[in-house]
């Protein structure tokens, strides 16, 4: 009781709480009345940029005083700075569409002038404008430049938050290996700069990655090392996003009071500071354990609240959370028709958010950034080359007028013309295969766009509505039918097609993340034996039916180095094929042995067995063989192939031994670990 009443008052008062000035802010506007022109342009960014946190609304009076100064004196560089000052403010206040308008007018002035720190900034937030509105490829893009910026002429200013942006995008994406990459060299900048911002922003994102994949012990410490930090900082944003992130650590452990606790921390600063996201955030949390605790009431009252701030804030991802949440609690309630309207509200949002990141694969955006640097250095060699062609054109001119001096040169002018002609030869040459190159790289750019492209359209365009089918279907399932009702039926035949079709989908999508070499590989030793014998028990059941046996002869602790996650999957389809494709009543034998420094797994059935013709096509994509498979069994063509894929990214070796009619053996070997 005591915490919904500490929550409902910091609702009510978020937006009332005092903030005392600083005596730097106090010592800047007292500089006001007696400063003219640029100095007082200059006093006014800085008042922009102390006040932006604690008191948006005044940072943007000061910035807009500025631009109106910097217009009189006609001073572009200024100009550039003031909008992108507004720009900045907006986004901390969630004006996302306003803030683009702002600062694409200071990146057009920054671009006259050629002013590469200001070119680079005005990016950067051009990016993080794009990154909140859920647009990741163009976010991405723009992070991309600035950094390409930055690096190539050396600014440290604001690098490490450029890095630490990039890194989130990658976050988003549920790539956590390339974020952390990211995050790491921020923090190592923000080191290198003894810069605090940056080391808590960088060490808050690491927390966030480790948060995600569950690694609850790394990621505590991360936050833990950002409270750390906040102490000798004033940067409340950033401590209230550490205490944000325990209060979630805590919670996914269900470790309540504890979360509760990090929670209240983090929503007192964020009131300091009027950040709305950040308490549309909250809100979402205190829902979600009120709806563990079944307090369905105070879980509305508090997705209400949340709800409401992140509609005024126009925050994709929280929206989407908050529909997710909504129909959750209605379904407990049963009140489906509520929870069917927040989940087409949640499709329609996710459809609306696919539509404006389909249109360019994330995967191709940094060979167009390196295409596009590629071509200013080709291009600034054209203007080398133009030149040397040049001097060697005046150096023959004066071979020839040296010719007309004296015939004692003639042979020297004779060399040199040929040296020339060769010359001109070969630049021919080079510039024909550079275009050739350029040429040949275009296409496979193009081949490469669509290819990913087809991928994200097939993901979205089939699991999407696959997965609302399933969602209507355990809704519908809800009210319990009677045994007689043909509807029962139907429905679950409608769910095992489904179920069916994700996975297909889901193989298609693993043969896509194998050949993009998007796996997360992670080797570790791994006892072979008690991964074999793990999963057979899995299997009981399934061989059962089909009354199987299967007979195992395993040697114990033979110790590879493997991924545990792909081994599982090898193992669990050489085995579900054997069953697949075995008679009734058949046996199934599994034999694990060592020799010298290899460890085989062989797993042999009484099939049908393998034709000669089908031997060579049995590891590609989407072959069926001619062996049928058992009763009502179904195969997609697509096991083995990702199989090999898995094996193949281990080290390993696959290979099978049959004969049409008499069974079949599937080998596979791998290297003893030391």
């Amino acid at each position: 009781m005591k915490s919904l009443i500490f929550f409902t008052i910091s609702y009510l008062c978020f937006t009332a709480i005092g903030l005392t000035q600083s005596p730097k802010i106090d010592s800047l506007q007292s500089l006001l009345p007696h400063l003219q022109n640029k100095q007082k342009v200059e006093v006014l960014h800085d008042l922009t940029i102390a006040l932006w946190l604690d008191s948006p609304d005044k940072a943007k009076q000061y910035a807009k005083r500025a631009m109106s100064i910097s217009v009189a004196l006609e001073d572009v560089r200024l100009q550039s700075i003031s909008l992108r000052l507004i720009g900045g403010v907006q986004i901390y206040q969630g004006e996302y569409e306003l803030s683009l308008i702002y600062t694409r007018k200071s990146l057009q002035l920054a671009s006259q002038i050629n002013d590469s720190v200001l070119i680079s900034n005005s990016i950067n937030n051009i990016g993080y404008n794009y990154y909140n509105l859920g647009s990741y490829s163009e976010a991405l893009e723009n992070f991309l430049r600035a950094l390409n910026i930055k690096r190539k002429f050396k600014h440290d200013y604001a690098l490490g938050n450029v890095i630490n942006n990039v890194g989130l995008v990658y976050l988003k994406l549920n790539d956590y290996t390339t974020a952390r990459e990211y995050f790491n060299e921020a923090l190592e900048v923000g080191n290198r700069m003894n810069d605090h911002n940056t080391r808590i922003y960088a060490s808050n994102n690491i927390g966030f990655t480790y948060l995600q994949q569950n690694d609850f012990h790394k990621a505590e410490k991360h936050f833990r090392q950002s409270t750390e930090i906040a102490k000798t900082v004033n940067n409340k944003n950033w401590e209230a996003t550490a205490y944000s992130g325990l209060g979630q650590t805590y919670f996914k452990r269900e470790m309540m009071d504890e979360s509760m606790k990090e929670f209240k921390t983090s929503l007192s600063l964020r009131n300091q500071i009027g950040d709305l996201k950040g308490i549309s955030e909250i809100y979402y949390y205190l829902s979600k354990m009120y709806a563990l605790k079944s307090k369905l009431d105070s879980a509305m009252y508090f997705i209400n609240i949340s709800q409401s701030i992140a509609e005024k804030v126009d925050t994709k991802d929280r929206l989407l959370e908050n529909f997710e949440l909504y129909k959750e609690l209605y379904i407990q309630q049963k009140q489906y028709d509520s929870a069917l309207l927040y989940q087409s509200l949640y499709v329609e949002l996710r459809e609306r958010q696919f539509d404006e990141n389909s249109a360019r694969s994330i995967a191709g955006i940094q060979l167009k950034i390196k295409e596009e640097e590629t071509l200013k250095e080709l291009a600034i060699k054209d203007i080398q080359l133009a030149q040397k062609t040049f001097q060697a054109n005046f150096l023959i001119a004066l071979a020839i007028f040296i010719l007309l001096i004296t015939l004692v040169l003639f042979w020297f002018y004779k060399t040199q013309k040929q040296l020339s002609r060769n010359l001109t030869i070969k630049n021919l040459k080079i510039s024909h295969q550079r275009d050739e190159i350029i040429r040949k790289n275009d296409e496979l750019s193009n081949l490469n766009i669509e290819k990913n492209n087809l991928i994200s359209i097939v993901a979205h365009d089939l699991k999407s509505p696959l997965n609302n089918i399933r969602g209507l279907i355990s809704i519908t399932k809800l009210p319990p039918l009677p045994p007689d009702n043909k509807a029962a039926e139907y429905i679950a035949l409608i769910n095992k097609s489904t179920i069916r079709l994700t996975d297909m989908i889901e193989k298609i999508l693993n043969i896509e993340a194998i050949e993009s070499r998007k796996l997360n590989l992670k080797l570790e030793k791994v006892n072979l034996s008690e991964v074999v014998q793990r999963t057979l028990s899995r299997f009981d059941v399934e061989a059962g039916h089909k009354q199987i046996q299967l007979h195992a002869s395993i040697t114990e602790n033979i110790m590879v180095k493997l991924d545990k996650s792909y081994i599982d999957q090898v193992i669990e389809n050489l085995l579900s094929n054997a069953i697949k494709f075995s008679p009734k009543g058949k046996n199934i034998y599994i034999n694990i042995t060592s020799n010298e420094n290899k460890a085989l797994c062989e797993i042999k059935d009484q099939g049908p067995g393998i034709s000669e013709n089908d031997k060579k096509k049995l590891f590609r994509k989407y072959q069926k063989l001619s062996a049928v498979p058992t009763a009502n069994e179904t195969s997609t063509g697509l096991g083995l192939s990702i199989v090999k894929k898995f094996v193949g990214a281990m080290k390993g070796e696959i290979w099978c031994e049959s004969e049409a009619g008499k069974g079949a053996s599937f080998f596979v070997k791998f290297k003893l670990s030391a």
